[in-house]
């Protein structure tokens, strides 16, 4: 189910880039071949071409693809959850995440404004959990892949402290 929910807001956000995109198109574009058409019946008349209908399967198929490539996990060895606390903490409140639960071996942490979960499409979620040899964190690509770089350097770091 949560795989279904992110295809369609993912899919949500790519129609509304469209939109955009074609919205500045219309306003820089020149007046004359534009004069008479709202922005609703240019899209119409471009997806009514096989090029619009193609292009609406394409936004189909990256939708329905997007939880497979967008959401990863990232181990991260001999970091201790006690331990590095200070740094895990440091590292997330970097890239602007804050704790919002801590269930003893897993803490959850979220974006901490408004605009940057709009920003993050509401799946601004990072789970950290103890596993065997270290830590693993969860959450959308790019943003467990910035924390990770940034928590194995703290790492790197306090071994010259």
């Amino acid at each position: 189910m949560r795989y279904a929910i992110r295809s369609i807001k993912y899919l949500l956000f790519l129609c509304v880039l469209y939109v955009a995109l074609e919205w500045g198109s219309m306003m820089i574009s020149s007046i004359v071949e534009y004069a008479n058409m709202d922005i609703w019946e240019l899209i119409q008349l471009r997806l009514a071409t096989d090029r619009g209908k193609l292009l609406v399967g394409a936004l189909v198929v990256l939708a329905a693809c997007y939880p497979l490539f967008g959401f990863m996990r990232s181990h991260i060895a001999g970091c201790n959850l006690v331990r590095d606390g200070i740094r895990i903490d440091n590292a997330m409140r970097l890239y602007g995440f804050k704790l919002v639960e801590d269930r003893g071996d897993v803490k959850i942490y979220r974006a901490d404004s408004f605009l940057r979960r709009a920003m993050l499409m509401f799946e601004d979620e990072i789970e950290l959990r103890v596993v065997v040899d270290g830590i693993e964190l969860k959450g959308m690509r790019r943003s467990v892949a910035r924390i990770a770089y940034q928590l194995r350097v703290y790492l790197n770091n306090s071994r010259f402290e």
